[in-house]
């Protein structure tokens, strides 16, 4: 009885410590987690539910993460807004989408647009890389594929950027 007692007063002790570690891993990638989903084409509101319901998984499944928690969430939140709206919403599917609303920002706002105009993956890695300042390997963990494969992406994303903007700078000479 004795040996009963002190585990169930040790479990709320230990469940309250694991929800400590996790708003303290949860709280600093946060902001990252909702950009990343504005920028995979999420509009403010959906860009929040994907970052609540990837903060919802990954509490569920914390005890499968290993290692850096940054790039695991940030992986959730990749899948999350990649997938399409759960079918769920009251939404007819002949609605058009809204336009997304546009993101505050100290970014250029001609790299912007032209970042807005690549692939969705291409968006993604430029961003998760030089935007959030996360390693190759952490970007390929992210989108889900090799580190050879992240680094031709992004050498592709790097390279349809730079013909975008080129496109854009010789249009204002005109």
């Amino acid at each position: 009885m004795h040996l009963l007692a002190r585990d169930l007063t040790e479990q709320p002790v230990a469940e309250a410590d694991a929800r400590r570690d996790f708003e303290a891993d949860f709280g600093p990638v946060s902001r990252s987690a909702f950009l990343l989903a504005r920028h995979l084409g999420k509009d403010t509101e959906a860009a929040g539910d994907v970052v609540q319901e990837a903060a919802l998984r990954a509490w569920r499944y914390r005890s499968s993460r290993t290692g850096d928690f940054r790039p695991w969430f940030l992986s959730i939140v990749y899948r999350l807004s990649r997938s399409p709206l759960p079918s769920w919403l009251p939404i007819p599917a002949s609605w058009d989408r809204p336009a997304p609303d546009p993101i505050a920002t100290s970014i250029d706002p001609q790299l912007v647009a032209a970042l807005r105009e690549l692939p969705g993956r291409q968006r993604a890695a430029l961003w998760l890389r030089y935007c959030d300042d996360l390693t190759v390997g952490d970007v390929a963990r992210i989108i889900g594929c090799s580190e050879p494969a992240a680094k031709q992406l992004l050498l592709r994303a790097r390279e349809a950027l730079r013909a975008r903007l080129e496109s854009r700078a010789e249009e204002e000479l005109k």
